[in-house]
This record gives structure tokens, sequence and C-alpha cells, in this order.
């Protein structure tokens, strides 16, 4: 493990109301998943279909 900069300092425990994600169902295999980066459109890991609907 690289240490360059030094040890990472602060919180690293996350509350589960700062790490929510959202809720999706795949319609094309029916799974349902979360979905955490809002920067990325949720695709089904069962399948890879971005076709999602957020429950």
């Amino acid at each position: 493990m690289c240490t360059v900069g030094g040890a990472p300092t602060g919180d690293l425990n996350f509350d589960d109301d700062r790490v929510k994600g959202k809720r999706y169902r795949c319609n094309e295999c029916e799974e349902k998943f979360s979905h955490i980066n809002p920067n990325r459109k949720p695709v089904c890991p069962s399948c890879e279909s971005d076709n999602v609907t957020e429950i």
C-alpha cells in the first residue's frame, strides 16, 4: 500500500444517512439494486442493462 502523503485523516466511519443510494429496478431482468454515484447512470449489476426505473 502506498503511504505517500501520510495516512488518511478525518472520520472514515460514514453514517448511513450520508451514503444512501437510490433504489432501482431493472426493466429487463427485474433485478432490484442500489446505486450511489449521482454522476453516473445506473446500470443493472445482473444483466448490465441501463433500462432501469427508480423505485
